[in-house]
């Protein structure tokens, strides 16, 4: 009877256990790396941007040269995207509840053009911003 009861108290904390781990892997968000690696002591910026029909916000972002932009992207009304048009391979799409994060090492100047990369209704095409590196 001893050790039945033990199993079963074993089994019940190995099972919450792995409860508890599934549901923290649900809950992290999705992290997607785009262009050159960063190095280990570059700065960071944090960017908290929404998104709902048709616009970003904000829709112009600024980072300093040389700083790894994090980007944290959430959705307010239904599935958009994230997509630094002149990197390739940069498309994150999210959902409300489902935030997502883009980080992007800024290490050269200029202005690059983002947009919606995921459908999200007829005026789609107006869906987009700025990240402007100096």
């Amino acid at each position: 009877m001893r050790y039945t009861l033990t199993l079963c108290l074993v089994l019940a904390l190995g099972l919450a256990a792995l409860a508890d781990e599934k549901k923290e892997s649900r809950a992290a968000p999705n992290v997607v790396r785009v262009g050159n690696p960063a190095p280990g002591d570059a700065p960071v910026k944090e960017v908290q941007v929404s998104a709902k029909k048709y616009e970003y916000t904000p829709e112009v972002i600024e980072v300093p040269v040389k700083t790894l932009a994090r980007i944290h992207l959430t959705a307010t009304d239904r599935e958009h995207g994230f997509e630094l048009s002149s990197i390739k391979d940069s498309c994150v799409k999210f959902k409300p509840g489902e935030p997502a994060t883009l980080e992007f090492y800024a290490d050269k100047s200029g202005t690059y053009e983002f947009k919606c990369c995921k459908v999200c209704g007829i005026h789609h095409g107006r869906m987009k911003g700025k990240l402007v590196v100096k």
